[in-house]
């Protein structure tokens, strides 16, 4: 079944409680429990495999206790790295699955390098499904929403400059966040991705992490001009926040 509604009112109350760590398009502490940065973490390693967008619900993992146990492998007999429920940002840890065997889950990671992948058990998590999808192209400037095969928004968006581009790959919703001053920078909502800039080792003292936001610059959408998170109108990104549950998948493409 999808996410309630119930559930992504949860999201967005924890966000609301939050000051805003997406930072112009970078972003949250994100540390495994050792209290080192999770992208030094032996658990992340690039996934070789791509995710199959809109052919079938995607399983999104939210985790049931404090810390979620990460393994290089299925079946590895103590885990690499643990990471923290809830994130820094006070939002539920979440996952998207990749692939699943008897009692394990192939996740996407929230930890650098981009992609990063590792093994998760079920018993530590609760599952559910979403059929939304969001793709973003760059060349043309838009981002799109789907529900499976069939597109139900396509809006104008603005992405990263040249020197500091928006990464491509397969991400997916980590937090979502509402900024204290909807008529700021960020807009009413602001969602942060599993991934972080490749151009930016930091931003405001943060992890570069992307984020989809508002803007209070419309006349900017359809540019290329932020530090890497993707900007759409302050209507478009309340319409998202109501109907997108965390863990929903995200491809940037060129």
């Amino acid at each position: 079944m999808s996410i309630s509604p119930g559930t992504r009112a949860a999201a967005v109350a924890a966000g609301a409680a939050l000051s805003l760590t997406l930072a112009g398009c970078g972003g949250s502490d994100h540390k495994a429990a050792s209290g080192k940065p999770a992208g030094d973490a032996p658990a992340a390693k690039p996934s070789t495999a791509s995710y199959d967008f809109g052919n079938g619900p995607s399983t999104i993992a939210t985790a049931r206790n404090a810390t979620v146990d990460i393994y290089k492998e299925a079946g590895d007999p103590s885990p690499s790295i643990k990471l923290q429920s809830p994130n820094p940002d006070g939002a539920p840890r979440v996952f998207l699955v990749m692939d699943s065997k008897p009692g394990w889950l192939h996740v996407f990671l929230p930890v650098q390098p981009n992609g990063s992948t590792g093994w998760i058990t079920t018993r530590e998590v609760r599952t559910a499904k979403t059929n939304y999808w969001l793709q973003v192209l760059q060349s043309g400037h838009r981002l799109k929403l789907y529900r499976g095969k069939k597109m139900l928004i396509s809006t104008p968006a603005a992405i990263g400059k040249s020197d500091t581009p928006t990464p491509g790959g397969a991400y997916y919703l980590t937090e979502l966040l509402q900024p204290p001053n909807p008529n700021g920078d960020y807009g009413p909502y602001a969602y942060g991705l599993s991934g972080q800039s490749t151009a930016l080792t930091q931003f405001n003292g943060h992890d570069p992490v992307i984020g989809i936001h508002g803007t209070n610059q419309p006349k900017l959408l359809g540019t290329s001009v932020s530090h890497g998170c993707v900007r759409i109108s302050n209507a478009m990104i309340t319409k998202l926040a109501k109907t997108l549950p965390l863990g929903t998948p995200v491809q940037i493409s060129a």
